[in-house]
């Protein structure tokens, strides 16, 4: 298991174009609370939970923009979540697509699990956190919330509101709780037993070919080119590594192919899965060692090996040096 939560750089999605419209430096934010620019700037890489809200939390701070994480939140869409909008492809109604998200959301970030509740027509969407540290920072509950009713604002249409947001920080001041009711579009509740969405269990029987012509269209853009294939197949590769499940069935079914299609549309574009593989490994292994928050045991988890042993085999034969030793050197040449 990985010491520390983490969730999918994804996340940080117009990250970087939020800020700069408030006039900030996207860049100096991220390295002053220890992430690397490819973390902001499009890569999909693990990175610690703890990091990515102390980056809200300074953003906010630095911005003089408390609303920093709605934003953001608006400004994303249901694309946050990489692979799982083609898996969502397959699902003909909005109980289908829930029910890939809440298996999905153990891949994509750890420390959260979310359980469905339905009762008396009312569907509850409770989100439990193993995340004791980062449980009252402000921008933790409210990006979380924001960003999850987004997400099944964009799946379930117009038809069903959520009905109310339940936040377990308290919150006293009228003024800002009648602006979060704005920017969620819902009633909020503050000091709650747990932090929860609520809409009309209704809305599972309606079908979802909206989101999902919405998930063709935007996934063709990457369909386009060869390039763009290889890129797309990094980058779905990049988000299961964490998981354990970097084999080319698990990919393939997340991408709508076959094993067999996926690796001959390798092929055809001069590369193979295991290639790909070793490579998105790779550079997610020398980006991660750079952060000394991420002890050897992590990264080798990050990358989906099965125990230290089996990363450092495969990091000397890509580098001829053990990662310890590769890690003094990035070390070294730092203080220089």
């Amino acid at each position: 298991m990985l010491d520390i939560p983490f969730v999918n750089s994804s996340f940080l999605s117009q990250f970087v174009e939020l800020v700069l419209s408030r006039g900030g430096d996207a860049d100096a934010l991220a390295h002053k609370v220890g992430l690397p620019s490819e973390a902001i700037n499009g890569a999909h890489m693990p990175i610690p939970f703890s990091q990515f809200i102390a980056l809200l939390e300074l953003a906010a701070e630095e911005l003089n923009f408390p609303e920093i994480s709605f934003a953001l939140a608006q400004r994303q869409d249901i694309t946050i979540l990489g692979p799982l909008g083609i898996m969502l492809d397959d699902s003909q109604t909005v109980a289908d697509a829930v029910d890939v998200i809440q298996q999905y959301m153990k891949i994509i970030v750890s420390g959260i699990e979310m359980e469905i509740i339905e009762n008396n027509g009312l569907l509850e969407f409770c989100l439990h956190c193993q995340l004791p540290s980062l449980y009252d920072k402000p921008q933790f509950q409210y990006y979380l919330l924001a960003s999850i009713a987004k997400i099944l604002g964009d799946i379930t249409g117009k038809k069903y509101k959520i009905r109310g947001c339940f936040f377990t920080r308290v919150e006293s001041n009228s003024k800002k709780i009648k602006r979060f009711t704005q920017l969620l579009g819902c009633p909020v509740a503050f000091g709650s037993d747990q932090i929860k969405i609520t809409m009309d269990s209704a809305v599972l029987q309606e079908p979802t070919v909206g989101i999902r012509n919405y998930i063709i269209a935007r996934m063709r853009t990457f369909m386009d080119s060869q390039e763009e294939f290889i890129k797309q197949v990094s980058a779905v590769i990049s988000i299961f590594l964490a998981s354990g499940k970097n084999d080319i069935d698990s990919i393939a079914k997340s991408m709508g192919y076959s094993p067999r299609s996926l690796q001959r549309r390798l092929k055809e574009s001069s590369s193979s899965f295991k290639h790909l593989l070793d490579s998105v490994r790779l550079t997610h292994a020398n980006q991660y060692l750079k952060n000394t928050q991420y002890s050897l045991t992590d990264i080798a988890t990050l990358l989906g090996y099965s125990n230290l042993s089996a990363f450092t085999r495969a990091y000397r034969r890509w580098h001829g040096i053990n990662p310890r030793n590769a890690r003094q050197v990035i070390e070294l040449s730092s203080k220089e």
